[in-house]
């Protein structure tokens, strides 16, 4: 057991140590207290008058000077301990004497806290096994403030701790607390775990920062209910935190703060938050601002990715902006970016969108260098429209469209991402206008250029020498066009609907180009021509 547990199991109350002595070193108390063994892990209580350490004795003595407080008039002498204690030099003794029993009760628990490690499947499974081992109820959170685990029953006059329960995040108001009674800077100023008391329940409660490669990745807190909670409780209670920190590290669930990504925005994309309150005073505490106005971007690469790898991309792209959480999900990052609020009565949000996303020297630089494209999704300014808005990046994704650029932006690829999304002949049927489907094919059986026609004049309204030329065709040539359009199709290029149908039917299958998700084949022969007949782009 380390040496400050010894301290505080046999009642020390105030203490001096000499060089060479260090508090979280691990300890050994022999049954018989002798200075004889050469091990210098050995812990030994020197003989009443005896201030320091026998000569070439390699362990550590304590001290006892009596109730104190001590005295700073005498020094202790190297890896000697000088302690105050209340108790008499017989009790003190009697505690002493004990310690070796506490000390193989200590690795008993560590083995069965390990073993719990061990066969944990994630970490609400760790914190049911912990509590069975320590017997108090406890709760795990991370760096976000998200609670990863609870495990046993608290008290019903905890409201604020039923309702973390419930809404599965730390009260604002209760970490605020926290940092203003300065507990959480005594926890990192201590370096091991401490037991605060709050006065207003009359609870004693154990805080415990979880670390993994010196970074907090969140808190392991219990609440002395059931059993009293002794100092070698604390060092189990760090012990089982520092599990906790692995666990937490390969579940890849520490939180934004701890640099493996933001757990508020994996419970918005996945609409887990309990309600929207919740939602917003997450948002709230993760300076993300509300009320605003959003894009996703997520980047991805022909190759998959290290978590790692992306982890450091993530660092240098969401500094790029004021304003943006990320997450990694199936292997790709995935970032919210706040664009600031929309200031005018138009949607200027797409316009806005390319010019601070191309404008983001450490975004273009890191797609280039690792071989990315980033896909963005619609602007939107409801932040509970999250999960459908990434849900557009992954169908722009997946519709695989005809883009080069580094950034490739939804609403440049509308029809291809709806084109792709029809799975049925039934759906292409309903979405296209059977007139203009017949222009199509007659266009192809007859060797005409109707459906083109109607294309430019559809692309140059108002202005048929412009379209006209488009076509390379006289002016008399292309009314006559027009006018045969109406004659054979019914459709009439001067009415908005009819203009509608043609320009949507050619978007549409400009986004199918052959890369239709249902078998071409299973339609009718004419839809067949109509489909895989190359339009005009």
């Amino acid at each position: 057991m380390k040496l400050r547990t010894v301290l505080g199991e046999l009642g020390v109350t105030d203490f001096e140590s000499g060089s060479g002595v260090n508090l979280d070193g691990e300890v050994i108390v022999f049954p018989r207290n002798e200075f004889t063994s050469p091990i210098s892990e050995q812990l030994v209580l020197a003989p009443e008058g005896v201030l320091t350490n026998p000569e070439g004795f390699p362990g550590t003595s304590l001290v006892l000077c009596g109730a104190g407080p001590l005295s700073g008039d005498v020094r202790p002498a190297p890896r000697t301990v000088h302690v105050a204690c209340k108790l008499s030099r017989d009790e003190f003794e009697q505690r002493f004497v004990r310690l070796p029993e506490l000390h193989i009760h200590l690795d008993l628990q560590r083995k069965r806290i390990f073993s719990a490690f061990q066969s944990s499947y994630d970490i609400q499974h760790y914190a049911d096994r912990i509590f069975e081992i320590m017997g108090n109820p406890l709760m795990v959170v991370n760096s976000d403030r998200r609670l990863l685990a609870s495990s046993g029953s608290f008290p019903e006059n905890r409201e604020d701790v039923l309702e973390e329960i419930n809404q599965g995040y730390v009260l604002e108001e209760v970490d605020a607390e926290m940092e203003r009674t300065g507990i959480l800077d005594d926890v990192r100023h201590a370096g091991h775990s401490i037991i605060s008391e709050n006065e207003r329940f009359g609870q004693r409660w154990v805080t415990s920062i979880i670390t993994y490669h010196h970074m907090e990745m969140g808190r392991f807190d219990m609440l002395e209910q059931d059993r009293v909670v002794r100092d070698s409780d604390l060092e189990l209670i760090d012990f089982a935190g520092s599990l906790a920190g692995i666990m937490i590290d390969r579940l890849g669930i520490a939180g934004e703060r701890a640099g493996s990504g933001s757990t508020v925005l994996d419970d918005l994309l996945n609409a887990t938050f309990a309600n929207d309150k919740t939602m917003r005073a997450q948002l709230a505490l993760s300076s993300m601002p509300l009320d605003d106005t959003y894009v996703f971007v997520e980047l991805v690469g022909e190759r998959e990715i290290p978590r790692a790898h992306l982890q450091r991309m993530a660092s240098r792209v969401s500094g790029a902006f004021r304003n943006s959480l990320w997450t990694i999900r199936d292997g790709t990052l995935v970032v919210l970016v706040a664009l600031g609020p929309r200031t005018c009565s138009g949607w200027d949000c797409y316009d806005r969108a390319e010019r601070i996303l191309g404008q983001r020297k450490r975004l273009i630089s890191t797609l280039e260098r690792n071989g990315l494209r980033a896909y963005v999704s619609e602007p939107f300014e409801q932040i509970g429209l999250a999960p459908e808005r990434h849900q557009q990046v992954r169908d722009l994704l997946n519709a695989h469209v005809d883009d080069d650029g580094l950034i490739v932006y939804f609403w440049h690829h509308r029809y291809a991402v709806l084109a792709s999304l029809c799975n049925t002949f039934g759906q292409v049927d309903m979405m296209l206008d059977k007139r203009v489907i017949a222009m199509s094919m007659y266009d192809q059986d007859h060797g005409t250029a109707y459906l083109e026609t109607a294309f430019q004049t559809v692309h140059f309204p108002g202005s048929p020498a412009e379209a006209a030329k488009a076509l390379n065709v006289h002016r008399n040539t292309y009314f006559y066009r027009v006018n045969k359009i109406q004659e054979l199709f019914y459709l009439d290029l001067r009415s908005g609907e009819d203009r509608l149908a043609v320009a949507f039917y050619i978007r549409y299958l400009e986004g199918m180009d052959n890369r239709l998700m249902i078998n071409v084949d299973s339609m009718p022969l004419s839809w067949q021509r109509a489909v895989r007949r190359h339009v005009v782009r």
